[in-house]
């Protein structure tokens, strides 16, 4: 993956070059995120919300485990017929408690999508203002979502404009 986006950038950079210098610059979205309050109460929030979630789901498997080691003394004692029912009815449980952990999951990370769309449309708002200022062609992310840098090197500090935006989003 990390070839693919050398490649597609060294493209974009020699058909670009070709017609015109153009001027890139780059920042790193995680720091910038990381500098903001609103994303810590956002997190603080969904932590809040995945404890509640966790600590519901872990009763009821505490239960399930309790069921099982009952069933489990008495199994002895059940009919063939009384036993399978018993242990499809376990079986059953735990795969609802495997659903139900999977939609909460789901709408943890739905929750956290939600609330982080304003913070990184006002993020998009304020690159494009600082390109724009800077007559930028292409602002470059540091890292790939894997933390696999991008940007080995740049002569000129200037064109890393994290700070620039991590200032304009503290101000609003």
């Amino acid at each position: 993956m990390k070839k693919y986006y050398i490649a597609v950038l060294a493209a974009v950079f020699v058909s670009l070059s070709a017609n015109a210098q153009i001027k890139i610059g780059y920042m790193n979205p995680g720091q910038v995120l990381a500098n903001l309050e609103e994303v810590a109460i956002i997190e603080q929030e969904i932590q809040k919300l995945a404890e509640t979630r966790d600590a519901d789901l872990s009763a009821k498997f505490s239960q399930l485990q309790q069921d099982l080691a009952t069933y489990e003394e008495g199994v002895a004692v059940l009919s063939a017929e009384a036993r399978a029912a018993k242990e499809q009815e376990l079986l059953d449980r735990n795969d609802q408690l495997e659903q139900e952990r999977e939609t909460y999951l789901n709408e943890i990370q739905q929750k956290r999508l939600q609330m982080m769309s304003p913070i990184l449309d006002k993020m998009d708002e304020a690159i494009k203002s600082i390109a724009t200022e800077m007559e930028l062609d292409l602002v470059l992310n540091e890292t790939t979502s894997y933390g696999d840098a991008i940007i080995f090197y740049s002569s000129e500090g200037r064109l890393n404009i994290t700070q620039r935006v991590i200032d304009i989003l503290q101000a609003e």
